[in-house]
């Protein structure tokens, strides 16, 4: 069961432009293995939102918010991380 909702919609396109970024970053990147295990780390979340999205009693009594708050927690952690690695990298470098 996919909700089809507004907030859905711009959590579904938030994983989708991470899965985006993580194919781009990986052909382009010269450092493969950030984006190796960042996959990883994807993938993993991408798995757990998958389960709590294929049972239909996760959406019943308001629980959809928590499924969406979740959701929306993992996948901008994500892109808050990559961030900080990348800015204190470039700091760094200086």
């Amino acid at each position: 069961m996919f909700p089809t909702d507004n907030e859905f919609t711009i959590l579904y396109i938030t994983y989708f432009t991470m899965l985006i970024f993580m194919i781009f970053g990986s052909l382009k990147s010269k450092n493969k293995e950030f984006y190796k295990w960042n996959f990883v780390v994807f993938g993993i979340y991408l798995t757990i939102m998958i389960y709590l999205f294929s049972d239909s009693e996760n959406f019943k009594y308001g629980n959809s918010l928590v499924i969406l708050f979740y959701g929306g927690l993992f996948v901008i952690s994500h892109f808050i991380i990559i961030g900080l690695i990348k800015l204190f990298k470039s700091v760094t470098k200086k």
